[in-house]
């Protein structure tokens, strides 16, 4: 039994997929906001397959693992607050940028303070441009399922093209996650109903974004992610939003939003294999 969840597909792709069916099964007639433990749940145990119970050394992996968990559960508690939903969104952005910050502090310390501000900035931009998609797709389940999937296997393709196996893993579990969690909303909705856009909820749409974007930007300073990606990784979800006909079933406006994204996923992974080179196992 050992040997079968040491392997990586049980991992980053079995595991948190059943885990993302189970717990969504479980909280289906939960309010909207609760989704999003479906999300950090099957994060939760791919994070203890791949990485282990233990959080020291804090390496920058460790860090990007803390802020993924505990972000949403920020959101969460922002999401029965009496607050408006742009000011909601507002304190999540920055509580990620602060992540950042704190996972990418060695290597800033170590640069020039010119380039560290270029670095932190330019990043911290990736993630805000991120954050502010998925949050704007929260509107459309549809449309935020099938880039959240997509988006999730960009990065992780980029991510182990880039020599960070241990990244790649993580977004695909995400991947795996969202997948749970969306054939479980598309069963109990109907394959051929159209109207099936109860949000996620703030913390669900935080769950998928957050982990997405910081690994992302990780991947660019401790693997071999070109920069020139990220904008392309961006676009992803920001293309999902292109208008099409809502009154559409709902598996194929997931099928579409997903196709959307591609020219600019595509793009990222080509410039990434491009710039790829023989390097480390990526594991930090």
């Amino acid at each position: 039994m050992e040997a079968f969840f040491a392997q990586p597909p049980v991992q980053s792709g079995l595991a948190p997929f059943v885990v993302s069916l189970v717990l969504a099964t479980a909280l289906w007639r939960a309010p909207a906001r609760w989704q999003g433990l479906t999300i950090v749940g099957a994060l939760l145990l791919a994070v203890l397959l791949i990485i282990g119970p233990t959080l020291t050394p804090l390496t920058s992996t460790r860090k990007i693992v803390i802020a993924s968990l505990s972000l949403p559960m920020m959101a969460l508690v922002l999401d029965v607050v009496a607050l408006r939903w742009r000011t909601k969104v507002g304190i999540v952005i920055l509580a990620a940028v602060f992540a950042l910050l704190w996972v990418l502090w060695p290597v800033l310390l170590r640069r020039e303070l010119g380039d560290a501000v270029l670095l932190a900035g330019g990043l911290a931009l990736y993630v805000l441009v991120v954050l502010m998609a998925f949050a704007r797709l929260s509107s459309c389940c549809a449309r935020l399922t099938g880039a959240a999937l997509c988006f999730a296997v960009a990065t992780g393709v980029a991510a182990i093209m880039a020599a960070s196996a241990l990244y790649g893993q993580l977004a695909f579990a995400l991947a795996a996650a969202i997948a749970g969690l969306a054939a479980v909303r598309l069963w109990r909705c109907g394959w051929g109903e159209a109207d099936v856009d109860a949000c996620f909820g703030l913390a669900g749409v935080m769950a998928v974004a957050v982990p997405l974007a910081l690994l992302g930007a990780a991947a660019s300073v401790y693997a071999r992610l070109p920069l020139m990606a990220l904008p392309l990784l961006a676009l992803s979800p920001l293309l999902a939003l292109v208008p099409f006909a809502v009154r559409w079933p709902a598996w194929l406006r997931v099928v579409i939003a997903g196709l959307l994204t591609l020219p600019a996923s595509a793009a990222a992974i080509y410039l990434t294999w491009l710039a790829a080179g023989a390097g480390s196992s990526g594991y930090y």
